[in-house]
């Protein structure tokens, strides 16, 4: 098989309608032509014109034998093409019958072969030597010309649909002038071979950058979201409904889908969590929508307490603010004034939630009305997975297809998860990255350094990094280590989209990013929620700082007792 540059393409090629005809020629090259070819796809570079104005260049496919030369190819899509000398134009009619004007190929792939070889020449060390040089035009589902074309144009730089099936190798080869090469051309050689590869070969290695590798999965992600919203279609006739599923699965995505529909029918509709920082980051992101609260638990008991006019208790622990005041206040806020309650309630993050303060939510809810929980169901973490909620006649309904993260996070996410099945339909994505440091302050130290790798040379936004600890010790310590970095950072609450997010795990919970660093450090993170939690906040990159032992725990080759 050819020398590929690059060797796989990536996904966001690979989904685009436009390229559909260059992953045909790249798949076709492969097969045909073995590893004495080097084959160059979509090679980029920015150039000047006689007047000095900078120009963008490409060439679709540069071919290069180290005997025989370089191949400069244009392929151009379309079931036909044509040309119209009355305006000059070169079109492309589509398989749907719409016609597009399309750049002058055979000028294309002119301009390419010349760029290229001048490039070249100022590369190569020793004496100028004259390469043979040659340009051709792939159109891989028109028919082939029946004579020539014009002057520079003819016949025979032209591969269409035939030739590109059942006899491409013969074209190339009859291009290259294999075994004809002229008098005065001398062989590009290895040295040739390894200039275009300094030359066109390194744009290729953005692709395989971390930052690279998150878009491709953002992108993959965003294909199978919708397929989400298939169990709201299930739900519709269902009065309550408990939607179980395990980290991933969507649980979140649809919850916001769910509250969006219905307050677009015109029903008063609440969505409540239990986490603060993603009651604050849905609250931001749902502010403007009608007959829509968002709000947290606990924020929603304080606003509501407030509105009814009930009186909290002063002097009260934190504790027994949280588990017992607050709520009691929502239910006597729904007894006081009736009117503050919804039509449809839809609660997230329902495992987290004491069996009592169902009966708070359940009284807010106006007669007839739709409940929607959505919880979590890994039963090795929440053993008292549903205790409460069951009370209120909820049918269950299962989420059973994690859309959030890559199949290697999934996989070892699952170490800490026991349950309903679950299916990653992710793509594969990058190897979880560990990294072993000992003591606190090296910890530290790691982990500030992969947050520089991933800025700096991975070329990963800041808004797409999440630094998540177990405790406030090591949150202060990190903020501490990095106050001198020009990297922007941000807590959960405060949600800065551009900046890092530094915070602890329990923060975090509900919220996701691309990449995930998570330092190890103390007793907290051995409890299996907040392993299992930190793992699956990554959609694309996870690296775990941490010793040995925890390594050996997290990664599920030791056991231990929970």
């Amino acid at each position: 098989m050819a020398v590929l540059w690059p060797r796989k393409l990536p996904r966001s090629v690979l989904d685009d309608p436009r390229r559909r005809a260059e992953v045909r020629v790249y798949n076709r090259l492969a097969e045909v032509l073995d590893d004495s070819f080097h084959v160059f796809y979509s090679s980029p570079w920015l150039g000047t014109d006689r007047l000095g104005n900078e120009k963008d260049g490409e060439c679709d496919f540069l071919i290069a034998h180290s005997r025989h030369g370089i191949l400069a190819i244009e392929v151009k899509g379309g079931r036909e093409i044509s040309f119209d000398p009355m305006d000059a134009q070169w079109r492309s009619t589509d398989h749907g019958g719409f016609v597009h004007k399309i750049k002058d190929p055979v000028a294309q792939a002119r301009s390419a072969k010349y760029e290229i070889l001048r490039r070249l020449h100022e590369s190569l060390r020793g004496p100028k030597r004259v390469i043979h040089a040659t340009h051709g035009v792939v159109f891989p589902s028109a028919g082939s010309p029946r004579g020539n074309l014009g002057a520079d144009r003819p016949a025979y730089i032209f591969c269409c649909s035939n030739q590109l099936e059942h006899g491409l190798h013969e074209w190339i080869t009859d291009r290259l002038k294999e075994g004809q090469r002229p008098d005065n051309c001398e062989s590009l050689g290895r040295d040739g071979i390894a200039a275009l590869e300094r030359l066109l070969a390194h744009p290729f290695t953005l692709s395989f950058r971390i930052g690279a590798a998150l878009a491709e999965a953002e992108g993959e992600f965003r294909v199978l979201e919708p397929s989400q919203y298939h169990i709201l279609d299930v739900i519709t006739d269902i009065p309550r409904a408990l939607i179980q599923g395990g980290a991933g699965t969507g649980k979140t995505v649809v919850a916001i889908e769910e509250a969006l529909r219905s307050a677009a029918t015109g029903r008063k509709t609440l969505l409540t969590c239990y986490s603060r920082p993603l009651g604050i980051d849905l609250e931001r992101r749902l502010k403007t929508v009608e007959n829509l609260t968002v709000a947290s638990f606990h924020m929603l008991c304080g606003r509501m307490a407030s509105q009814a006019s009930v009186q909290t208790p002063t002097g009260v622990s934190e504790q027994e603010l949280y588990e017992n005041v607050l709520p009691d206040a929502l239910y006597s806020a729904m007894e006081i004034k009736p009117s503050l309650k919804w039509d449809t309630i839809i609660v997230d993050e329902g495992q987290d939630f004491r069996a009592e303060w169902w009966i708070a939510i359940d009284a807010c809810l106006n007669s007839n009305g739709h409940l929607r929980v959505f919880m979590d169901s890994n039963q090795r973490v929440y053993d008292s997975l549903g205790s409460g909620v069951h009370d209120l006649s909820v049918v269950p309904v299962r989420l059973s297809r994690n859309l959030r993260n890559t199949k290697n996070i999934h996989k070892a996410a699952s170490v800490h998860y026991s349950g309903l099945e679950i299916i990653a339909d992710g793509p594969d994505g990058l190897e979880v990255s560990w990294i072993n440091a000992d003591n606190p302050g090296s910890k530290v130290e790691a982990a500030y350094g992969e947050l520089r790798r991933l800025v700096n040379s991975e070329e990963v936004a800041p808004g797409d990094i999440a630094i998540l600890v177990n405790g406030p010790t090591a949150r202060t310590s990190f903020l501490e280590k990095s106050s001198g970095t020009n990297i922007s950072l941000t807590d959960a609450e405060t949600m800065v989209l551009e900046d890092v997010v530094v915070d602890t795990v329990r923060r975090f919970k509900g919220l996701e990013r691309p990449a995930i660093i998570l330092i190890v450090s103390g007793d907290e993170m051995e409890r299996r929620e907040l392993a299992y939690v930190a793992f699956s906040r990554a959609r694309a990159y996870l690296c775990i700082v941490c010793s040995e032992d925890d390594a050996r725990w997290l990664s599920g080759k030791e056991k231990r007792d929970d």
